[in-house]
């Protein structure tokens, strides 16, 4: 099974996808909700953890150019 996350943010927008697929040979379920934007206590404690670590030692991060590419040598991404 193959699933596929679209973002809408007008409802119109969600109410016309659903009435298309409805038309199409598309047998699945769709599901709507609302995504929460704020962070979990345990997400901010990950992220003042991670902080703290770079500011006691910057020279430790990596770049965004160099983790995508140290991504795809792992991952083939």
């Amino acid at each position: 099974m193959k699933t596929i996350t679209v973002k809408m943010a007008n409802n119109n927008d969600v109410d016309l996808l659903r009435k298309f697929l409805s038309t199409t040979k598309f047998k699945a379920e769709v599901e709507t909700y609302e995504e929460d934007d704020e962070f979990s206590e345990e997400e901010l404690q990950i992220f003042s953890e991670r902080w703290e670590k770079y500011e006691k030692n910057p020279s430790s991060s990596i770049s965004l150019k160099n983790f995508k590419k140290e991504l795809k040598n792992k991952h083939g991404l």
